[in-house]
């Protein structure tokens, strides 16, 4: 057996125990560059061996990690809510609000529409980037703009580079946004590159970040990292949250809401 496949072999191993691996760890592990590592993990994934996404290689035997709108809207559906109710309750008139998208999110947008219909607010201009806040919030707001782009139909949204680049001229009282994970070490984090992308440019034009997460989501890591707990105002979640977690995300500097 050569080098290369007592390498693969080896690196198998390691993967069934900690189910996923990134590049530099695999380096690191390997004591190979990350190049050569690199090459090693496209070996395997083009034997099917593995799984790899994003500089990345997970073990076949890890769920699919695709978002799926439809899979997820149903879960934690009492704290979404919860979460949801608080979040428009911080809305004030003539506000420019940004919605992203997500099933916490799309709970907000309900909780939001009600406001609205009962003459609560007045003066919004609402941008998003989904296409549900869009059917949500459409039949009771005048003013609501859905920035277009690449159309993702898992997760009923727009992104990519035009996204990105109409929200070059555009600012924002607030913006809501969801996260795949939140941890004191990772941040706000996603699973997807064009998510994190987009993200993080919609919080460069946003005067107050604010995170609606249930509290399933902390404690947790997902792929991407894009910004740390205290660079956004504030983190809105349930009151599931375990108390040596909250404790450890406000030490980090995270303001975080439990409703």
């Amino acid at each position: 057996m050569n080098k290369v496949e007592l390498r693969k072999n080896e690196l198998l191993e390691i993967l069934h125990s900690r189910k996923r691996m990134r590049i530099s760890e695999v380096s690191e592990v390997l004591n190979i560059s990350i190049p050569t590592a690199r090459r090693l993990c496209v070996a395997l994934a083009e034997e099917e061996k593995i799984n790899r996404i994003h500089g990345s290689i997970s073990s076949l035997d890890v769920p699919d990690d695709k978002y799926s709108f439809e899979q997820l809207k149903n879960e934690h559906l009492e704290e979404k809510i919860k979460v949801g109710n608080y979040a428009a309750s911080l809305i004030k008139n003539n506000q420019v609000i940004f919605l992203e998208a997500g099933t916490t999110i799309q709970q907000m947008a309900l909780a939001l529409a009600e406001r609205i219909k009962k003459g609560e607010l007045t003066g919004l201009v609402i941008f998003t980037n989904s296409l549900l806040n869009l059917e949500i919030l459409h039949p009771v707001q005048e003013k609501i703009i859905l920035l277009g782009g690449q159309y993702r139909e898992r997760r009923r949204d727009f992104v990519g580079y035009f996204s990105e680049l109409s929200l070059k001229k555009l600012q924002f009282d607030c913006c809501f946004m969801g996260a795949d994970a939140i941890s004191t070490k990772g941040g706000i984090m996603a699973m997807d590159l064009d998510t994190v992308r987009f993200d993080a440019e919609l919080i460069k034009h946003s005067e107050n970040v604010i995170i609606l997460a249930h509290s399933g989501k902390f404690d947790k890591n997902s792929l991407i990292s894009y910004v740390d707990l205290n660079e956004v105002s504030s983190i809105i979640t349930d009151r599931n949250l375990n108390d040596a977690i909250f404790t450890d995300c406000e030490n980090a500097g995270a303001n975080i809401i439990r409703v």
